[in-house]
């Protein structure tokens, strides 16, 4: 039986042909009475090493894997804690180096998000998908609309099949087209295009919470935001509008990061007569999180505040939209602390583009009241002022920002709809049961 870490060191598409050499199409990874169980028992050192190390995987209620059955790719979804509701999160379609990457993305995402939710107050679970780039067709940029469509369609056929523990939403490397592909094959998934009735990109609600978090750390320091120098990692989809709206509220300079070079010309001429600095960097670039400026918003991938960086941070705020922004949860908020740096939990202040899209089915409107209350001061739980208790609570208790936020959100957490229940574990427990879930994983000749 290989080991773990010859099977979780594989690329993607390496793991891919050993499920195939081993007939199988469909596997999943399921905690039953306390233990993390695979389907397949070639799989289940990969649940071993991962409930052993508890370091990523946190009693996850369950995680599946497809390859898909015409594109060839390698897609997942995790779903962490369904107590508040189903595991809800976008799907990320990203390049993964390694299969640990694949299963790390999507175990703390996952769990990202229910403390996201929990933060939000919306009932809902914490979920999340992911799809290997580097898999099958369709994803790669010369891929054609049509293959691509193939994708997304067969991720929402995917979906339909785990009976909604688990709904999707846009995330990183998916687009709006996307999500119409997935809401032609289920109806467990939102973010879908305004046209078809939906809520549509939750990019910009996500840019006005991340700058209601930023002003909230400005004005506990006593600091003002007008006039002030912010620095933007990732002029991506919440890049770009955060940088409009810190523009918008006298923000004096911004200086932006991107990997993008074909984007540059038009990022520079979106801000054309504004005080604004664009640099094209490599993707290990993290150099942009240590000018000298008022605050950073990380607004790119994850995992950028750690051991490394964290020394070389002169900015007094982090406050941005990138998930996952701590590398190692258990350290490196102290690490920011230790350093003077007021840190807001990327979970705490980035939860607006769950809340754009979990109530889209009880209609749309424009200044939505449902919406605006996050964004306000009158609600108690309104991203301001629970930023600003946060950061209140940990200057009196000695606690990190991330260690209150996580309390809070764990507590919330665990309480049960108050309609449903905690449904979604029994939706998975019935699943993986089922003769038509059995039949999915069952061992097959398959096709390359």
């Amino acid at each position: 039986m290989p080991a773990p870490t010859a099977l979780l060191q594989l690329t993607p598409a390496a793991f891919a042909d050993t499920l195939r050499a081993h007939g199988v199409s469909v596997c999943h990874f399921v905690t039953l009475n306390g233990r993390l169980t695979a389907s397949h028992e070639f799989l289940q050192p990969i649940a071993d090493h991962f409930q052993a190390e508890a370091d990523d995987y946190d009693t996850h209620e369950g995680f599946f894997v497809q390859i898909a059955p015409h594109s060839g790719v390698l897609q997942g979804a995790f779903v962490h804690r369904t107590c508040r509701g189903p595991g809800a999160g976008g799907v990320r379609n990203w390049l993964y180096d390694d299969m640990d990457q694949f299963f790390r993305d999507g175990l703390r995402l996952s769990k990202g998000m229910t403390h996201k939710n929990a933060l939000a107050g919306i009932w809902w679970g914490g979920g999340k998908g992911v799809m290997a780039r580097n898999t099958g067709t369709g994803l790669l940029p010369d891929a054609s609309p049509e293959s691509r469509r193939l994708v997304y369609e067969e991720y929402g056929t995917f979906m339909s099949g785990l009976h909604g523990c688990y709904v999707t939403a846009e995330d990183v490397g998916t687009n709006v087209n996307d999500m119409a592909a997935i809401f032609a094959k289920t109806r467990h998934t939102t973010c879908i295009p305004a046209e078809l009735g939906g809520s549509g990109n939750p990019s910009v609600p996500t840019a006005r919470g991340v700058l209601r978090g930023m002003e909230a750390a400005f004005a506990f320091l006593g600091k003002e935001i007008v006039g002030s120098t912010v620095a933007v990692q990732g002029a991506g989809h919440v890049g770009m509008p955060l940088i409009q709206f810190l523009f918008e509220r006298g923000v004096g300079k911004v200086i932006a990061s991107d990997i993008d070079a074909h984007r540059a010309d038009a990022i520079r001429q979106a801000f054309a007569g504004r005080d604004f600095e664009l640099r094209i960097v490599d993707k290990s670039d993290n150099s942009i999180l240590f000018l000298d400026v008022d605050a950073v918003a990380p607004c790119a991938t994850g995992g950028i505040l750690n051991a490394a960086t964290i020394p070389l941070i002169k900015t007094k705020i982090v406050c941005g939209a990138a998930n996952n922004q701590l590398r190692e949860i258990r350290g490196d908020d102290k690490l920011l602390q230790e350093r003077g740096i007021t840190y807001l939990p990327d979970f705490l202040v980035n939860r607006m583009g769950i809340v754009n899209c979990c109530d889209e089915h009880m209609g749309i409107i424009d200044d939505d009241p449902k919406l605006e209350m996050h964004l306000g001061t009158t609600w108690d739980n309104a991203i301001y002022n629970l930023s600003t208790a946060v950061l209140a609570e940990a200057k009196q208790s000695g606690k990190t920002t991330q260690q209150i936020a996580i309390e809070i959100a764990e507590k919330r957490s665990k309480e049960d709809n108050p309609i449903y229940g905690h449904r979604g574990i029994k939706i998975i427990e019935w699943l993986v049961k089922s003769q038509e879930w059995k039949a999915k994983i069952a061992s097959k000749t398959i096709a390359n």
